[in-house]
């Protein structure tokens, strides 16, 4: 009896491990203090952002992540430039001497 889990206590552990959902009043009160507080929120991101850098599994994450939309926006870039029909490929590269 001792080792049975009361009703209670499933409810409980169900409201801790339960995600947090954001309504969108939420939202906006946190865009509407983010705005009028511009400087201390800047500042307590960049911080949260130096800090988080230090963590050596937290850079290598971000480096992969920041490689893979890197090369993705480099795609799209390079299809949006084929489509263009004024577009001109040229050549890469320093430019050859011209002998004169």
């Amino acid at each position: 009896m001792e080792n049975e889990i009361k009703e209670n206590d499933i409810n409980i552990l169900n409201e801790e491990n339960r995600p947090k959902y954001y309504t969108d009043a939420h939202r906006k009160a946190q865009q509407k203090y983010r705005e009028k507080n511009r400087d201390d929120y800047n500042k307590s991101q960049l911080e949260l952002y130096n800090k988080s850098k230090q963590n050596e599994e937290w850079r290598i994450r971000y480096n992969e992540r920041q490689r893979k939309y890197n090369a993705e926006y480099r795609e799209r870039i390079k299809k949006e430039l084929m489509n263009n029909p004024d577009y001109v490929v040229r050549g890469r590269g320093r430019p050859k001497k011209t002998i004169t």
